[in-house]
């Protein structure tokens, strides 16, 4: 075991196709985890923190042990100018660290007379995507191939959630292999529908 936990089967995946081996892997996002938001007049692509942070587990381990955010600080010397607060903090993964900052209003309204007591979750979660992004998550988000619609709607494609094939539905399909006609081949059924383990079992047989 390395720095941060980081293990030589995981310096080997890392190194296997060079520096952006990682970047590769943890590009492309799930639109099922992504709504549109507008912030400040700007729509923006916003993901699910918990399903970042999912992610980035299956990469790295369990959060806070061999990843995530330490030496964190909040800096309140602009509030009475900008109404700012800042932060900084080191982000530590397998292998490496790196410092990071950020900031946000620590009011919800201009005038600067209704703190938001949410400022500091809302500092920290921003943060951690930024510092993430700096590897590749979710690298297509933030490289703006979510504004392409035709990358969308591949994606979309891609993630759709599969359809349930019934019973009925099994016993046409299954019929139609049998003799010969059906429009699917089983890995292209599989790609499309969820079986049942029954379901997989009678198909395992009819290959057989």
């Amino acid at each position: 075991m390395e720095k941060n936990g980081f293990t030589e089967e995981l310096k080997k995946k890392n190194l296997k196709d060079g520096n952006l081996s990682l970047w590769n892997r943890v590009q492309e996002t799930d639109p099922n985890y992504t709504k549109a938001a507008n912030v400040k007049g700007n729509r923006i692509t916003s993901i699910s923190p918990q399903f970042q942070i999912l992610n980035v587990t299956k990469e790295f381990g369990i959060y806070g042990m061999t990843w995530g955010l330490k030496d964190m600080k909040y800096d309140y010397t602009l509030v009475d100018s900008h109404g700012l607060v800042i932060y900084v903090a080191t982000f530590f993964y397998p292998n490496g660290e790196f410092k990071i900052n950020n900031s946000i209003s620590l009011y919800i309204d201009n005038a600067r007379t209704k703190v938001d007591d949410n400022f500091a979750k809302k500092l920290e979660t921003d943060t951690l995507t930024k510092a993430i992004s700096k590897l590749g998550f979710n690298a297509d988000i933030f490289m703006g191939k979510f504004d392409d619609q035709r990358y969308l709607e591949d994606v979309k494609k891609k993630y759709a959630p599969k359809k349930t094939m019934n019973d009925n539905m099994f016993n046409k399909y299954l019929k139609a292999l049998e003799e010969g006609n059906s429009k699917l081949t089983i890995r292209e059924a599989k790609e499309d529908y969820e079986f049942k383990p029954s379901q997989l079992k009678e198909l395992e047989d009819f290959k057989k």
